[in-house]
């Protein structure tokens, strides 16, 4: 059985925190309709501060994650990553069956 560290722990506190103010804003939004209040387009302020400390929460069970790897920056090891000619995605060629049928229909006349 694995136990549970602090990382981990501040991080479940983030995520249920950030479930618990996504019901809440629900819950709202239905009470408004229900009380035909005409503004219900962005959360109540308690909604706005539970999301904002939820997600310091998570960044920061995620930050305490252990130590960094180091990142070498060097003229040596740099690579230089090019798509080759044939993998570009702008100008792709697709054979679709407006092509086969126009194809077929020259070869048959």
């Amino acid at each position: 059985m694995t136990s549970l560290s602090s990382k981990s722990i501040i991080t479940t506190i983030g995520v249920i925190l950030v479930l618990h103010s996504a019901y809440s804003c629900l819950h709202y939004r239905s009470l408004a309709i229900v009380a035909d209040i005409p503004d219900t387009s962005s959360p109540p302020l308690d909604v706005v501060i539970e999301v904002i400390l939820a997600f310091g929460l998570c960044l920061l069970g995620q930050l305490m994650c252990g130590s960094f790897h180091e990142v070498k920056v060097g003229k040596k090891q740099r690579v230089e990553i090019v798509a080759p000619a044939y993998r570009t995605r702008d100008f792709d060629l697709f054979n679709t069956k407006a092509r086969a049928l126009t194809d077929a229909k020259r070869a048959y006349y």
